[in-house]
């Protein structure tokens, strides 16, 4: 069991940080675990940035369950014309016929990244450019847009590109195949379910700047640029534009490895590691796995594999299956991620040891 004295240097570590003068705010922590919890920085609701991700790869999976489409259904069969022509692709590739579901889910269709573009091009919601219009609502078909201005990365299925167009387009199969808008789904077939009663989609329900004033949320910044009453946060829809406090987090994630969402076999599917991104973080569909004992230094070798969720503002949401654990971190910033897998890992330590 994690000795007392060890959680608590932790949680002292953290506050130490949360008393330095900083423009930032102290990192969120939450911990829960059946031998330990931790919690350090607050309840406040924050944006959970591409851990919401996890929530639309569940929706997808769910509807795949249902019958209404297969993992392997081409973008045609899902979704109508003005969503696919244009799309970018290389010669002999038709996105209507040649991009699946699954692609999409693996970061492996050959469509660009509007949010972080191939080198030498640019869009007006890359990660250089989006704060410099902060009041633009951006729809999912203003979004599709601005990914058609790019070239193609790769044929599908041959190339790994972490991204968010893809999850624009999951988001519209979702409101394709249920006849509803994408956030009534998700808050009808994700968040009540899971008692997720502080979550809200408040960038994508947004209309005008004036309907965030009020908005109870965390702060976090893109580059210099403190963004957490920006409309347009909106480009993040479907791949990620959820506010949410550390415990509803943990409630997703209890439901979804508790088998409230899809079956044991689904769920490994996605989990299941297929590419890595870079040292230490490998996508499945729609998950990601950590691994440790591939970063820097070598003591962290050993340590257990967590599954969940890594969001653009050092946001984690993992879960430990063999110490049926949760953590949820939120560190406000990308400037702050390498912070926070340090963090992490200290965690990861705790947990092992438990």
């Amino acid at each position: 069991m994690a000795r007392q004295d060890t959680v608590d240097r932790l949680r002292e570590s953290l506050e130490r940080r949360s008393r330095r003068r900083s423009s930032m705010p102290p990192p969120q922590v939450l911990v829960v675990s059946p031998r330990f919890e931790l919690e350090s920085g607050g309840a406040q609701p924050f944006h959970a940035a591409s851990v919401g991700k996890v929530m639309t790869a569940t929706l997808v999976g769910m509807l795949v369950e249902e019958g209404r489409f297969a993992f392997d259904s081409p973008l045609g069969k899902v979704l109508p014309a003005p969503d696919v022509d244009g799309l970018p692709t290389v010669p002999g590739v038709d996105a209507r016929t040649d991009i699946t579901v699954e692609h999409l889910l693996t970061h492996t269709s050959g469509l660009p990244d509007y949010f972080e573009p191939p080198r030498g091009t640019s869009t007006a919601v890359s990660t250089r450019t989006a704060a410099s219009d902060p009041d633009r609502y951006w729809s999912p078909a203003a979004l599709l847009d601005e990914a058609r201005r790019l070239p193609a990365v790769g044929r599908p299925g041959e190339r790994f590109r972490y991204g968010d167009t893809v999850y624009v387009l999951m988001g519209r199969i979702v409101e394709e195949a249920t006849g509803q808008p994408f956030n009534d789904v998700l808050r009808r077939r994700i968040f009540r379910p899971a008692g997720m009663e502080r979550s809200s989609t408040p960038y994508s329900d947004a209309r005008t700047p004036a309907d965030l004033d009020d908005l109870d949320v965390a702060p976090f910044w893109l580059g210099r640029h403190e963004l957490s009453r920006a409309l347009s946060v909106s480009l993040d829809w479907a791949g990620g534009g959820i506010v949410a406090p550390p415990a509803d987090l943990v409630r997703f994630q209890q439901a979804l490895h508790g088998g409230r969402f899809v079956s044991p076999d689904t769920l490994r599917w996605m989990a299941t590691p297929r590419h890595r991104r870079r040292r230490g973080i490998h996508y499945g569909a729609g998950m990601v796995t950590v691994r440790f004992g591939e970063f820097t230094p070598p003591f962290l070798r050993g340590l257990p594999e967590p599954v969940g969720g890594l969001g653009h503002f050092a946001t984690h949401l993992f879960y430990y299956p063999r110490q049926r654990a949760h953590v949820v971190l939120n560190f406000h910033a990308y400037r702050r991620m390498n912070q926070s897998f340090m963090t992490h890992a200290r965690i990861a330590r705790l947990l092992a040891a438990a």
